[in-house]
């Protein structure tokens, strides 16, 4: 058909206005088939590797063995096996844990080299390997032996290498994991012997099975310490709590982008359309019909949501693989393989299609219902004063004012789709900022804790603690029918030092009462004054408690009692405890705690975090400025193309070409400004919502704080993608000739 000859000169006449929306359409579907695709590879690659190496559903210390261990095993509906455990002092700072290699729990797989075969060989957790320099085939001396590196391996129950399963980050430079055989254990003095167990029954609930198990060995007269579920073990927790959330971030993003993609193709084609308004009427008067016209104008929103999906499919694939085994590096999962999904290419394709096309459709249908008459008189629309625009009163303003706001409030989807974008970026860039932030005021400015060590003890101690340490007792709680929400609560010294607790205007919190922190408070709904009741992990009993104060402190969620109160309440004896809190290093065997933690070791972990955050930080800046930059120029072509005879009228009147950019491309500061200040909270509540959820995966709630010089960056980064697209428009506002106005005048 003739017509279609259009669509190429359509095409090129706004090349630049058609490269941004083909842009955000790419955007969106690669970022829909990376996310998607990097979630569905990690969880199929975790759920995998956790269900073929037997992933343990919790882990215990025991005084003694378990007598008849099949006979038990069938009892409680489990398979137990037992592992030694070492910590190899490498250096001051470095510490290896070596473990029995293990044949039907948290079995290793070995993803680099060779499984062990004989004495003398060791498997190493591929980042303690690289970041200490032990390649396959090099010498390491290790708890007074020499061993060789036969390979690497992935541990199900240390998929997050963390050394205590109570820390948050952990840094290979100073911490590792390694497997040797069970013979090698023979001659290593003070190795700790750990029971793994996985239940049979997948469907009955993990802590009443847990509940049966400690009766069953309390029967036996077994008594265990370091009991620790599957669901309180960050080592395996963290890794999921990434996942879901690249799940839960992989739809709402690219959706966006389909979104903004179809306001500004509706808008566009509106405007085209009635533009182009006698031309259409004159087609119809000369026989073209309704859906050939139709055809005709579809074809454009068409061909970019079908060519920018593809391209977007085929950038994305490709991404996959390496993105997987950049996550994977900060994890310790073998990788056999990298799955491309069809169906989610299809939907990368389909997805913007659908939308772009329908929004077109509308917008192009509701033109064409008019009769060619109608079409032929041409927009009588044009100028008609809008509610907004009288609401204002514009006739008080100065002329360049009243220029400029009435050139947005002449166009209300114009103004609504620049506010929402420049909203929408904005976001975007504050989320990232704001994460970082979060992260940086819980771990740099917290000081909660005046202490340097933290010592776990393996069996409940008694009498009073060594001189420049305090006692404390902790158990693992959950709210009554919601197992899913786990926290501690902690039994310290009355009158603690080490402790410091403060309310929200920085004042001390006495330690003789019962206090919550705030993280834990906004996610139970618990305010001071509030009598709750929680279940414990332990015996499955519920337990009352009355909150006096609420803690200003996110590190961790906690309920912290005295200790005296909290071995009353749970029956322990009056001057037992489980774990001591010191201010210098403690001289206590090491048989005899089952971890010890130094807050030393935090900053060299949160540096190589925060590293990784100011990466994704850097790279979310990058994407909203590139979304605001392609949104801001869209709309300011917009405003040009709208206004070519006004532009020239100007010419013809003498405005100088520094007013006439004033009052063109300045227009839209103000709908800028007022979208940036409407993204501050709308970022702060998505950022609330989201830690929120994290809160359900971890024991970690972050307060969304949102920085004032954080919030300077990101407005001057605005402010300048503002002016870098007034600068690409600013080339097409010279070619308006004042021969324009004079022709509109003629016709």
């Amino acid at each position: 058909m003739v017509l279609n000859r259009r669509v190429m000169r359509m095409l090129k006449e706004n090349k630049l206005r058609y490269i941004g929306i083909l842009a955000l359409v790419i955007l969106g579907s690669y970022t829909f088939i990376v996310a998607a695709g990097l979630s569905q590879n990690l969880a199929s690659l975790v759920t995998t590797f956790t269900k073929e190496h037997v992933q343990e559903d919790l882990f215990f210390r025991a005084d003694k063995a378990i007598p008849d261990r099949a006979k038990f095993e069938k009892e409680a509906g489990a398979v137990i096996e037992d592992y030694m455990s070492f910590d190899a002092a490498m250096s001051d700072t470095l510490t290896l844990r070596i473990l029995s290699q293990t044949k039907k729990v948290n079995i290793p797989a070995v993803t680099e080299g060779r499984a062990l075969s004989g004495p003398g060989e060791i498997l190493l957790d591929p980042a303690f390997a690289k970041a200490n320099g032990y390649p396959v085939g090099s010498q390491i001396e290790a708890a007074g032996k020499t061993f060789t590196v036969a390979g690497f391996m992935s541990l199900p129950h240390y998929i997050y290498p963390l050394k205590n399963v109570n820390d948050i980050l952990y840094s290979p430079n100073e911490f590792g994991v390694a497997v040797i055989s069970r013979e090698e254990f023979s001659d290593i003095d003070n190795a700790a012997g750990i029971y793994s167990v996985r239940f049979n029954d997948r469907t009955k609930s993990l802590n009443k099975q847990a509940v049966e198990l400690r009766e069953g060995l309390r029967a036996e007269g077994i008594t265990v310490s370091d009991w620790t579920d599957i669901s309180d073990n960050k080592r395996a927790r963290m890794v999921w709590a990434s996942i879901t959330g690249m799940q839960t971030m992989s739809v709402p993003l690219p959706a966006a982008m389909f979104l903004l993609s179809c306001l500004i193709i509706g808008i566009m084609f509106w405007r085209m359309i009635r533009r182009e308004s006698v031309i259409i009427g004159t087609l119809y008067a000369q026989g073209y019909r309704r859906r050939e016209l139709m055809r005709h104008y579809m074809a454009v929103p068409l061909l970019l949501a079908l060519v920018g999906g593809m391209i977007g499919s085929l950038l994305a694939l490709p991404s996959i693989a390496p993105m997987v085994i950049a996550m994977i590096s900060y994890y310790n999962v073998p990788v056999p393989g990298i799955e491309l999904s069809f169906l989610n290419v299809l939907i990368g394709i389909l997805t913007p299609t659908l939308f772009l096309g329908l929004s077109s459709y509308l917008v192009i249908r509701s033109e064409l219902k008019k009769s060619p008459a109608e079409l032929m008189k041409g927009d009588k629309q044009k100028t008609k004063v809008n509610a907004l625009e009288r609401a204002f009163r514009l006739e008080r303003f100065k002329f360049g004012t009243k220029f400029k706001l009435r050139e947005q409030f002449r166009s209300i989807s114009r103004l609504m789709f620049l506010l929402l974008g420049v909203t929408s970026a904005s976001v975007l860039m504050l989320f990232g900022f704001t994460v970082l932030n979060s992260m940086n005021h819980v771990f740099n400015t917290s000081d909660v804790y005046r202490f340097e060590y933290e010592y776990a003890f393996r069996d409940l101690q008694l009498g009073e603690a060594p001189e420049g340490a305090e006692a404390f007792n902790a158990g693992k709680f959950y709210p009554e029918n919601n197992e899913r929400i786990e926290f501690y609560i902690s039994g310290i010294e009355s009158d603690s030092t080490l402790v410091i607790l403060k309310d929200s205007k920085g004042n001390p919190i006495p330690n003789n009462q019962t206090n919550i922190t705030k993280s834990l408070s906004n996610r139970l709904g618990i305010k001071a004054g509030d009598t709750v009741s929680f279940i414990n992990k332990e015996d499955g009993k519920p337990y009352t408690f009355h909150i006096d104060a609420v803690a200003d402190s996110y590190v961790e969620q906690f309920i912290y009692v005295p200790i005296h109160e909290f071995n009353k309440r749970m029956g322990l004896p009056e001057n037992s405890y489980m774990g001591l809190f010191s201010t210098k290093r403690l001289d206590i065997p090491d048989e005899e705690l089952s971890g010890t933690k130094s807050m030393s070791e935090l900053p060299g972990a949160m540096d190589e975090f925060m590293g990784q955050m100011i990466s994704m930080v850097a790279l979310m800046t990058i994407v909203s400025s590139a979304v605001a930059l392609i949104i801001l120029y869209l709309v300011t072509s917009l405003i040009i193309e709208e206004n070519r005879n006004t532009i020239s009228l100007f010419k013809v009147f003498g405005y100088r070409r520094r007013e006439i950019k004033s009052l063109i491309l300045n227009s839209s500061t103000f709908v800028i400004v007022a979208g940036f200040l409407v993204g501050i909270p709308v970022a702060a509540a998505s950022m609330g919502a989201v830690y929120g959820y994290l809160g359900n995966m971890i024991n970690l709630v972050l307060p969304a704080i949102v920085s004032p010089l954080y919030v300077a960056i990101s407005f001057a980064a605005i402010m300048l993608t503002y002016q870098i697209s007034k600068l690409l428009c600013a080339k097409s506002l010279e070619t308006v000739s004042m021969g324009e106005a004079l022709k509109a005048g003629a016709e």
